[in-house]
């Protein structure tokens, strides 16, 4: 679910080759791995779940090899989410990252005027990821946040109403809430760092 032939385009436009792939073995034995992604957690869980990919996507983030999350391929990575919950038990996620994704609060969003999904541009903040730069201009399209409960593994925050984390780093794990592939020069650059990494 999501934008996997974009990915792949801004991939090749830096000389970098990736496929797609949808075979645990593939998965595995990679030299990085990019989760892209763009809808609903849910549905995106069950289709991981359906393809067999859950067991491989953990034993790649825990391989010390690159990996990287995109968007929903961030939100993923955590313990569970708000969206799609229901009897106040959050959708579960892949656990990789302790942590909870969470619906923007509409007496920060809405309820000041700010749509939601936030969709557009935002700059970066706070920024300690070794793939950023402070004050980056990126792409956003998105309704829930993420709360990572470990402070250290944010590598960017940004704000839309609240500030939140819209990009972490753990040791061989990278993520971003925004859309580098629809970032322009700055998001070329950020997939330009990651896949030299996949070469190390």
């Amino acid at each position: 679910m999501g934008n996997l032939a974009s990915v792949k385009k801004a991939l090749a436009a830096l000389a970098f080759d990736a496929i797609i792939t949808a075979d645990p073995d593939v998965i595995r034995n990679a030299d990085g791995v990019i989760l892209p992604g763009v809808g609903a957690f849910a549905p995106a869980m069950a289709n991981l779940r359906e393809a067999g990919l859950i067991d491989a996507i953990k034993d790649f983030a825990g391989s010390g090899k690159p990996f990287l999350g995109i968007c929903l391929g961030m939100q993923l990575l955590f313990d569970g989410s708000e969206e799609g919950m229901t009897d106040g038990n959050l959708v579960e996620g892949l656990g990789i990252i302790p942590g909870k994704v969470l619906k923007f609060p509409a007496s920060e969003t809405t309820d000041k005027g700010l749509k939601v999904p936030q969709m557009g541009w935002n700059d970066l903040k706070d920024v300690k990821g070794s793939l950023l730069c402070e004050g980056d201009y990126v792409y956003f399209v998105h309704s829930f946040y993420c709360a990572p409960d470990d402070e250290n593994v944010s590598a960017a925050k940004t704000e839309y109403g609240i500030r939140y984390c819209c990009s972490i780093e753990k040791d061989n794990i990278f993520a971003t809430q925004f859309h580098p592939e629809k970032s322009g020069e700055v998001g070329l650059a950020i997939l330009s760092k990651f896949a030299r990494r996949t070469k190390a």
